[in-house]
Parts: structure tokens; C-alpha cells; sequence
């Protein structure tokens, strides 16, 4: 039995430079992981740029909208922009507006926090999020990253992709990632396929059942992962098993694919 299909090397690509280019996106990805902002000190010094490299490369992204300065700070914040243009792409929005109803009335169904999540570059990606009405929530922020290998959505995306996609989304994933090693795809697929759904412990929070359904297109392909981390009321307050919830998240799988034009056969 193969325990991994990473392949170990990847085909060299030209690369090509746009220095101006490079200075904004490197911006850009350094203020999405800082939830307080950063002077134009700061990211001179963590970018080993100087002032006069990047003063003007904030001037624009400020001038189009794509990170903000509040008043009386010095603090440059990125801002919902991207956000939205990723959310314009047409596949996504489909799939949000799809879907948004549906994941509000299985919320409110089982008293969970649900949401959906999309392969990307190697990863999983949540791009519609609902939460619990209950007071106590446990739930996944809207952007986050789920790696492929120890998550139930990536799970899901992995086993319901043709073999050509599973060969080219496991090309992503890193030779040695810690992840892989020791991890036999071809049985967790198997495992997938058959139940119809996956459903494992969290390996990112403790207490917490990942209970997880494909969701499929018009072309019959898996799209998205409908994810529930399940999590039980010790005080009895809560009256839908994990067993019950089962039953009412595949319906919703069903009814998003639905929405999108799959068929069942």
C-alpha cells in the first residue's frame, strides 16, 4: 500500500520580475497577518525596505482602497477589499449565495456553527461561514486555511476529486510536510468514498467532532466541503445528537448541490 503520492520535485517555471509589483504584494500579505495594523516603520524594517521604497507604494494602495490609515494613528490596516474582489469571482459568489440560506436554517437546525470550504492552491480555504444562534459558539473564521491531510474538509476535497485533481492537489503539499509523512491516502480515500461523508476528531481543537459532506456542481464535481464542528452540551441543554446532526448536514449538502445544478442519480 503507497503511504504517499507527493511527487518530490516540481517542474522548473521562468520566472519573470515586476519589482513595483513585488513591494505591493509583499504589503499586502504582510498586513493580512497583522490584526493591529503596522507603522510604515515597522514594515520598512520587517519588508528590509527602505521609506522611500514603499512610502509611495502605501500612498496608492491607501488611494485605491486597499489598506486604510484610521485617524490619529500612523498604523496602516488592510481592508475589506480584497475580500470582496475574491468574493466577486464567479464560482465563489455562486456558491455563497447558494448557499447562505441553506447553512442558516442547518445552524439553526442543530445549534452548530457550519461552514464551506473550497480547494485552493494546495489548501482548503473557508469562504462561507455561518454561526450557531446558541450562546455558546465554537466556530471557524471566515479566510482560514485548512490543510488537506489532517482536516475533514480535507478529507472530503481530496477523495471526491478525480484521480488527475487528487494527483495535482497532493503535487501542492510540500515533499516531507509533517502532515503526510506516515499517512495512507489511498485507504483514507477509500474510507471517504465509501462512507459518503467523513467524520473525525478535530485535530486542531480538543472536544470537537468534524462531521463533513461533499458539495457537488451541475458537472457533478466536487466543489466544497459542508463542515460541522460538532460539539456536545455537558449540561444536557442540547437536544440534536451527532448522530441526528448527521442526517440534517447531508440533507443540506444535498439541497446547496441542488442549487447549483447537480442531479442526483
Amino acid at each position: 500500500m503507497t503511504k504517499r503520492t507527493i511527487s518530490e520535485t516540481s517542474p522548473k517555471r521562468k520566472t519573470y520580475t515586476a519589482p513595483a509589483l513585488e513591494k505591493g504584494l509583499d504589503i499586502l500579505e504582510l498586513l493580512a497577518a497583522q490584526a493591529d495594523g503596522m507603522n510604515i516603520g515597522a514594515i520598512t524594517k520587517k519588508l528590509d525596505r527602505s521609506v522611500g521604497e514603499l512610502f509611495r507604494m502605501l500612498a496608492v494602495l491607501q488611494q485605491r482602497g486597499y489598506v486604510s490609515v484610521e485617524p490619529g494613528s500612523d498604523r496602516y490596516r488592510l481592508t475589506l477589499k480584497m475580500f470582496g474582489l475574491a468574493h466577486r469571482f464567479p464560482p465563489v459568489k455562486r456558491l455563497t449565495s447558494a448557499s447562505a440560506p441553506i447553512l442558516q436554517r442547518l445552524s439553526y437546525d442543530i445549534e452548530q456553527s457550519c461552514h464551506l470550504v473550497i480547494y485552493y492552491e494546495g489548501r482548503g480555504h473557508v469562504v462561507v461561514q455561518q454561526d450557531s444562534p446558541s450562546e455558546r459558539v465554537f466556530s471557524v473564521r471566515l479566510g482560514a486555511e485548512a490543510p488537506l491531510m489532517n482536516t475533514c474538509s480535507g478529507h472530503l476535497l481530496l477523495a471526491f476529486a478525480d484521480e488527475n485533481t487528487r494527483s495535482q492537489m497532493l503535487s501542492r503539499i510540500p515533499a516531507h510536510h509533517p502532515d503526510v509523512d506516515g499517512v495512507d491516502i489511498d485507504k483514507m480515500v477509500r474510507k471517504v468514498l465509501s462512507q459518503g461523508y467523513e467524520s473525525i476528531h478535530s485535530a486542531q481543537a480538543q472536544g470537537i467532532q468534524d462531521i463533513g459532506y461533499p458539495v457537488f456542481d451541475y458537472r457533478d464535481q466536487a466543489v466544497a466541503a459542508l463542515i460541522v464542528p460538532f460539539f456536545d452540551y455537558l449540561d444536557g441543554s442540547h437536544q440534536t445528537t451527532a448522530q441526528d446532526a448527521h442526517q440534517l448536514i447531508k440533507q443540506a449538502a444535498l439541497d446547496i448541490s441542488t442549487a447549483l445544478g447537480y442531479e442526483p442519480s
